[in-house]
C-alpha cells in the first residue's frame, strides 16, 4: 500500500477540525503541552507581539520563541503550526520519502514556529538541537517543511541551540518567568510605573542597574527585588527594549530605550 491510499491517523484528522486555524489570539496550535509526553521542557508561556497563552514544546523551542517574540516588528506568531497532508504527501512523493506517520495512519507534518513580521514579511521556523540534524530521518522531515514554506515564497530557517549566546540564554530566561501565564505580579502597573523607574534610574547613568533596584527597595521600604521586578516585567512585555547580548546584571541606565513615542516623550522631558 502506498502512503497515498493510507487513512490519516485518527487523532490528527480530529484535530484537523479545529486546530491550527485563526490568527492572532484566535489560533489554536495543532499541538498542545499536555498531549505530549516530554522531559518536562515544555510550557505554556504568553507572548508580548501577540497576548496569548502559547505552547512549546522544548527548551530549544521556547527560546527561539522567545527571540521572535522581543522582535518589534513581530506581529503574530503561530506555533506548531500544521502543514496541510495533502500537499506533504504529493512532496514525499517527490522525493521518494515516506510520509510521516504511526502504525500505518499518516500523520500531520508542522512547522515549530510561523512568524508575521512587518511589512508583509514570513518566517517559517524548524527548531531542532544540532545534534539531531546528524538523523537521515530528520533531514528528510526537514526537506518537506522546507519544500512547503519555498514554493509559497515564504522564507524557511533552522533554528538551533547554537543560534543563542551565552548572555542572551541567560537574559531571555530572565524575563521567561513575567511572561508566565500565571504571573499576576506587576499586571496592574502602567506606564507611569514604568516611567517613574526610568526617571530614577535616569539620575545614577553609570551605575549598575541591579544595585540601584536593590537600593530603590530600601529606599522606597519595598519588598527586595520590586524594582527589578518590574523591569523584568517592562523588558519581557516590550515596554523598555535592552540589550538581550549583554547580561543585564551589566547593564546601566545608557543601556536602555523605550518603546513606543509616549514612553520616550514621558522620560525626556521629565524634569
Amino acid at each position: 500500500m502506498t502512503d497515498t491510499d493510507k487513512p490519516i491517523n485518527p487523532k490528527h484528522e480530529k484535530l484537523l477540525k479545529t486546530r491550527g486555524r485563526g490568527r492572532g489570539k484566535d489560533y489554536e496550535p495543532f499541538i498542545k503541552v499536555h498531549e505530549i509526553s516530554s522531559s518536562g521542557e515544555s510550557v505554556r508561556i504568553r507572548s508580548a507581539s501577540v497576548g496569548r497563552v502559547h505552547h512549546l514544546l522544548s527548551r530549544i523551542e521556547l527560546l527561539a520563541f522567545l527571540v521572535f517574540d522581543q522582535f518589534e516588528q513581530t506581529i503574530d506568531i503561530r506555533e506548531q503550526y500544521p502543514l496541510p497532508i495533502n500537499d506533504t504527501l504529493d512532496i514525499c512523493s517527490r522525493l521518494g520519502i515516506r510520509h510521516p506517520q504511526i502504525h500505518g495512519g499518516l500523520t500531520v507534518v508542522s512547522t515549530d514556529l510561523l512568524v508575521d513580521l512587518s511589512p508583509r514579511q514570513q518566517l517559517a521556523i524548524a527548531v531542532k538541537s544540532s545534534e539531531e540534524l546528524s538523523k537521515a530521518r530528520v533531514i528528510e522531515k526537514l526537506q518537506i517543511e522546507k519544500i512547503y514554506w519555498e514554493a509559497r515564497g515564504v522564507e524557511w530557517r533552522i533554528f538551533t541551540e547554537k543560534e543563542v549566546s551565552d548572555g542572551l540564554r541567560e537574559n531571555l530566561l530572565w524575563i521567561q518567568p513575567y511572561l508566565n501565564p500565571d504571573m499576576t505580579a506587576y499586571q496592574q502597573l502602567g506606564d507611569s510605573d514604568v516611567q517613574d523607574l526610568l526617571h530614577r534610574l535616569k539620575r545614577h547613568p553609570r551605575t549598575k542597574i541591579t544595585k540601584l533596584c536593590a537600593k530603590f527597595d530600601d529606599q522606597y521600604q519595598l519588598e527586595p527585588g520590586f524594582h527589578l521586578g518590574l523591569l523584568r516585567h517592562a523588558v519581557a512585555h516590550r515596554f523598555i527594549r535592552g540589550p538581550l547580548n549583554k547580561v543585564f546584571h551589566s547593564w546601566t541606565f545608557g543601556d536602555l530605550s523605550l518603546r513606543g513615542e509616549a514612553f520616550a516623550s514621558g522620560v525626556n522631558h521629565a524634569s
